[in-house]
């Protein structure tokens, strides 16, 4: 039987990171999963539990039960989420452990491995979000942010989010196979609305407030492509999705290719961007490989 996951708060530079411990946690951590945009730690339950092995997953900035600053407004890029997981790393982790991630999160560990290279054993991206260089200097433009969370559907309808109901069980109800939920089994739905929920009066709302998730969608002044180079060449492994139309492209994805090698890049076209959700046992086992390399 699985060790009852657990939780715990990791004070940084301007309040504390929030973080679900899985597995044997009497031994040094061995793997940190950093969570897609709009999610959090527990809703990786399904994937880090079956490995056995003691996996932390962190809700970033403005995610979960974390008690960070955020502010919508000077959102520019996903550097204050690099930054975070840097100073984690450089308070609490003493490696070497395996980085993963999911979407932003996926990301957010690129752009933070060149300072934390030497405590990261190895790494698995879960789709990453890939933006071409015009796309980031659009973004970077006074007006660019503004046009994009009205001409971008993922992120228009981050802003329009419901953030508040009546219970638990209002929220699954209202979730339950919908948007970015379809495909989602119960259990799944269940774990992410566990660590995404917070008390409100007499209801629950999001612990992610919807304008901040968008905010996370249209902030990419950031480069990821100079990060790469950092990622362990012997065991780093990245599948990207294509159906139902791909975050990234085949540029960028050559990038990766470049450097862990195109045996370790996948771009599945039949799998969905949140796959890790719809299908844990191949997300559990990618994780698996790198922690047995």
């Amino acid at each position: 039987m699985n060790p009852t996951p657990t939780r715990k708060s990791y004070e940084l530079r301007d309040g504390r990171i929030s973080a679900v411990h899985f597995g044997d946690t009497s031994k040094p951590p061995q793997l940190v999963m950093l969570n897609a945009n709009g999610f959090n730690g527990y809703s990786y339950k399904t994937i880090l539990e079956p490995l056995g092995a003691h996996a932390i997953a962190l809700d970033l900035r403005g995610h979960g039960l974390s008690e960070l600053s955020t502010d919508v407004a000077t959102l520019r890029n996903w550097h204050i989420f690099r930054d975070d997981i840097v100073e984690f790393f450089s308070r609490y982790i003493e490696g070497p452990v395996v980085l993963a991630g999911h979407s932003y999160g996926a990301v957010t560990a690129v752009l933070a491995m060149p300072k934390i290279k030497d405590k990261v054993s190895g790494y698995v991206g879960f789709d990453p979000v890939l933006v071409p260089a015009p796309a980031r200097a659009f973004n970077r433009l006074p007006w660019g942010r503004s046009s994009m969370k009205k001409r971008l559907p993922i992120a228009r309808n981050a802003g329009r989010r419901r953030a508040k109901f009546d219970s638990f069980e209002a929220a699954f109800q209202r979730y339950q196979n919908r948007g970015a939920f379809r495909g989602f089994t119960d259990e799944a739905l269940r774990d992410y609305l566990t660590g995404g929920l917070i008390a409100d009066g007499e209801g629950v709302k999001l612990a992610c407030d919807p304008l901040w998730e968008q905010a996370i969608f249209v902030a990419q002044g950031h480069n990821v492509f100079k990060a790469v180079p950092y990622l362990p060449r012997q065991n780093s492994h990245v599948t990207f999705a294509g159906k139902h139309g791909a975050v990234s492209f085949r540029a960028g994805r050559n990038a990766f290719a470049k450097i862990i090698g195109a045996e370790n890049v996948i771009f599945d076209k039949n799998r969905a961007h949140m796959f890790p959700m719809h299908d844990p046992d191949y997300a559990t086992a990618r994780l698996r490989d790198a922690l047995n390399p």
